[in-house]
């Protein structure tokens, strides 16, 4: 079995790193969608950024990156739990860092709920639940999935999972507050400190959400009209 899991977990990363958001900017717009908004190559940057009936196609398949190697882990090569996991991070880690596009990339989260849905069902219930109710009542949707995201690990050990399946939830947790830290984007100067709490907090590099989501391209005198 294990070097089919090499080799799926290998094409789980290759098939995360298909740029879905990045290629619908391209056809759609022609333009980089790493250089508009949150700069990042998401479904919301798409909806933002390129048109919001895209967003839909594009989710689909960020869900499918994340849910069809597990699915092949879980249903084709019967794999135990832990390795179930491996896939979905390297999926995950793919759709956040893109071969294609020179390690750059998405949140990771389309293509989480995709692999979640096969490892951990009712941890990922949970997280849905937890950021649709921030999101209700604080209408603030980056702040609910920071929050929902915490208790992945948190709903395992309350279940009595398997503790590699903890243990893979505190990863993809990991991949999550890396993307949002590690954003490819540069810090104003002096700024560091201001900009990462941004970043955790509200996945963006200011407190203005109207004014980050509308960011120009410094290679474009105006944003690409939104359809």
């Amino acid at each position: 079995m294990l070097p089919w899991l090499i080799l799926l977990t290998v094409g789980a990363y290759l098939l995360g790193s298909v740029p879905t958001s990045y290629i619908a900017g391209r056809l759609l717009k022609g333009v980089d969608i790493r250089d508009y908004g949150s700069g990042t190559v998401s479904g919301s940057n798409v909806f933002h950024s390129v048109a919001r009936w895209a967003v839909v196609p594009v989710g689909i398949f960020d869900v499918s990156k994340g849910l069809a190697p597990v699915a092949v882990a879980a249903l084709v090569l019967h794999s135990p739990m832990w390795a179930q996991g491996v896939v979905g991070l390297a999926a995950i880690a793919g759709h956040n860092w893109s071969i294609f596009l020179g390690f750059s990339g998405g949140r990771g989260l389309s293509t989480m709920i995709g692999a979640l849905a096969i490892v951990a069902p009712w941890e990922l219930a949970i997280f849905v639940v937890v950021w649709v109710l921030i999101l209700a009542i604080l209408k603030n949707s980056p702040l609910g999935a920071l929050a929902a995201a915490v208790t992945l690990p948190l709903s395992s050990l309350s279940l009595r999972e398997p503790w590699q399946l903890t243990v893979c939830l505190v990863g993809v947790l990991l991949l999550l507050l890396a993307k949002r830290l590690l954003a490819e984007r540069s810090a104003p100067c002096g700024g560091w400190r201001r900009v990462a709490i941004n970043r955790l907090l509200l996945d963006r590099d200011i407190a203005d959400r109207a004014a980050w989501v509308r960011r120009l391209s410094t290679h474009s005198e105006k944003p690409p009209e939104n359809g």
